[in-house]
């Protein structure tokens, strides 16, 4: 009984350490592949000289597609920015990003670990542009 008591707190660090971190890791994965699709959609190509909001269209086609990609995991808000390039010139890359805040919920108080608490979790794709 004694043993139990001692190994039971390790056991139940492990245990949610383990949990909390797997929900951050597919979250993550669903940030990476949002942020895929929304590069997908930005590279698609548009005529600049027929469409005078070319910039702009692939920029809200593309945060469309990657909150959509992204809603279906995450609750929060989900953070998109294009670094990089305009993403209407043949050639060019065209970075999306994508970046939402996750908070763990049990382990910083149970294991009495330092994280940052909420840290952001970031997901990046760059394609060429078609």
């Amino acid at each position: 009984m004694l043993e139990m008591a001692i190994v039971a707190p390790v056991l139940l660090v492990l245990l949610f350490g383990i949990m909390e971190f797997g929900l951050a890791f597919g979250q993550w994965q669903t940030l990476s592949n949002a942020a895929r699709e929304g590069a997908r959609i930005a590279v698609v190509w548009r005529d600049p000289a027929s469409n005078p909001t070319c910039v702009t269209d692939a920029q809200n086609e593309a945060t469309n597609a990657v909150q959509s990609y992204a809603s279906t995991t995450i609750s929060g808000t989900v953070n998109v920015t294009f670094p990089g390039q305009d993403p209407c010139t043949t050639g060019n890359l065209v970075t999306v990003r994508a970046e939402t805040p996750f908070t763990f919920l049990v382990t910083p108080g149970l294991a009495g670990l330092s994280l940052p608490n909420p840290f952001t979790l970031r997901g990046e794709s760059t394609m060429r542009n078609e």
